[in-house]
């Protein structure tokens, strides 16, 4: 015996929901990601739902857990996402004056994805609450990023690249507070401010403050 069909929001019965329209996997990941990066920006992680990034993608709640799992799962892909322009930076040995391009470098081709810079930027201030999943990420990415960083301006003051009385560790955090600072900034006002162009100025300034020469960046870094 077949049962009978169950009762419609409006009562009635029988009435088939339409079906919905799956687009292709990867399709479907960048959507997800790109509405969750919104809420994520817009409300917090605290606030923001799987149900609504799940409608402004377009597909159901059940399809964003298929493919992340969780709201933290989606969250820290997020945040992954976000880092993926600097991670050559931290991967790879340069001179102190590469690796100062190379940092300029990124911050440009971040800027590819504002919406991405944006939700960095939000996010360094929730990342202080200990019940946020981005807490302990960042907190890991700062200890990685001055593992990789600090021995690069430890060369260069060897072989004569820097001053003799650079602080390696103290530069690195002084670059990492420009590209914090000056990206905080341009998510309040991203009109008024040019980021790649204003924190190249800065990066340049820093390194030339602790060359041995005075100069800062390579004059070919728009090539890089």
């Amino acid at each position: 015996m077949t049962s009978a069909q169950p009762d419609s929001p409006g009562g009635r019965k029988g009435r088939a929901r339409p079906r919905r329209r799956y687009i292709p996997g990867e399709e479907t990941q960048e959507r997800i990601l790109t509405a969750a990066v919104d809420h994520f920006s817009r409300y917090g992680y605290a606030n923001a739902s799987i149900a609504r990034i799940a409608a402004d993608a377009g597909i159901t709640d059940a399809a964003v857990i298929h493919h992340f799992g969780t709201k933290e799962e989606l969250f820290l892909t997020a945040i992954d996402l976000r880092e993926k322009p600097f991670v050559p930076i931290y991967d790879r040995e340069a001179s102190t004056r590469e690796l100062f391009a190379q940092f300029v470098s990124a911050v440009r081709d971040s800027m590819r994805h504002p919406e991405l810079v944006r939700f960095r930027a939000v996010l360094g201030g929730q990342a202080l609450l200990e019940s946020n999943p981005a807490s302990q990420r960042l907190r890991s990415n700062m200890t990685r990023i001055l593992e990789a960083l600090v021995p690069v301006l430890e060369q260069g003051i060897a072989a004569g690249e820097l001053k003799p009385d650079t602080d390696a560790r103290q530069t690195v955090l002084e670059l990492l507070a420009l590209n914090d600072g000056l990206r905080l900034q341009w998510a309040a006002q991203p009109d008024e401010i040019d980021l790649p162009h204003v924190f190249e100025a800065a990066a340049d300034a820093l390194l030339a403050r602790i060359s041995i020469d005075g100069q800062g960046l390579p004059p070919d870094r728009h090539d890089r």
